[in-house]
Formats: C-alpha cells, structure tokens, sequence
C-alpha cells in the first residue's frame, strides 16, 4: 500500500497536499464510504482518475491526518472483504 501524508492542515476549499508533492482537491471526489466515531472519521473518495484516496482524520490531532492512495488490488482486496 502506498501512503501519502498530508504535510499541511486542509483549507476550506478540501485541498490536501501529500509529502510527495501531489494535490487532491476532496470536493472533486466521490465519496463511496464514510464512517466516523468520536475520535476520528474513516472516508473512501474517488477520485476523477478512477484512484481512491483513503482519508483518515483525527479530531483531536488534525496534524495526524494521512491519506492513502490506494491500488487496483487493494480494491478489489476491499470488496471481497
């Protein structure tokens, strides 16, 4: 699984910047799951190229929050499951 995580807070306007130099705009995303509790929300988008970005975002710690491209293979790993 390659990880990517984000080196800035997200802005209003959803934009996340990863370590790796990649932007994903979160408002140009289809959001396929979304679960959250009390200490964190757990979301799938999809992205316009058909990747999806795995979102984790921890209200206690925004500075915690990563973002996980994911592969084909997980995928479908994903839907098996």
């Amino acid at each position: 699984m390659k990880r990517v995580f984000m080196n800035s807070e997200i802005n209003d306007n959803q934009i996340i910047s990863t370590t790796c130099g990649k932007k994903f705009d979160l408002r140009n995303t289809e959001k396929i799951i979304e679960k959250s509790n009390s200490l964190f929300s757990y979301n799938i988008h999809k992205l316009k190229s058909g990747e999806y970005i795995i979102a984790e975002k921890f209200y206690a710690n925004p500075y915690n929050n990563r973002y996980i491209l994911l592969t084909d293979e997980q995928i479908e790993a994903l839907k098996i499951s």
